[in-house]
């Protein structure tokens, strides 16, 4: 389940840019990961002790784009493809800003069409998320 939430370090830098929301988890003085919520008996969720309030938020991937997408605008895509002549399945993101018309990607320029940058789903989705911190840092 980790894999599902930002890195420390990506967590820092989302602080910088002024993420806020509510995270379910947090990094602590160590480093790790630690939930901030437990579930109560009757299948409740229930805010942990207020000392990890201090803790750095820890997001996950999914609340990070949608972060984007309301703050700066920004959406995106992870896109599969083909490639034509190993046939092998690989990824490449797609980012874009329909206010201000900018657009970043990894589709293969000058190069055949069906060719990717990445060769897993999840490699393209963090690169992703690089991108987007760094054309808004």
């Amino acid at each position: 389940m980790e894999k599902e939430f930002v890195s420390y370090e990506m967590a820092l830098t989302l602080k910088e840019l002024g993420f806020n929301e509510p995270c379910i988890c947090g990094y602590n003085d160590y480093h790790l990961l630690r939930s901030k919520i437990s579930s109560s008996f009757d299948g409740d969720f229930v805010k942990w002790d207020e000392k990890y309030d201090r803790d750095l938020k820890a997001p996950l991937i999914q609340q990070v784009f949608k972060w984007f997408r309301e703050q700066f605008n920004w959406q995106s895509s992870i896109e599969a493809t083909k490639d034509q002549h190993s046939h092998e399945l690989g990824y490449n993101y797609f980012i874009w800003n329909s206010k201000t018309g900018l657009e970043y990607h990894t589709m293969p320029m000058n190069r055949p069409s069906g060719d990717w940058e990445f060769k897993t789903y999840e490699e393209a989705e963090i690169a992703c998320l690089i991108k987007l911190i760094e054309i808004n840092s």
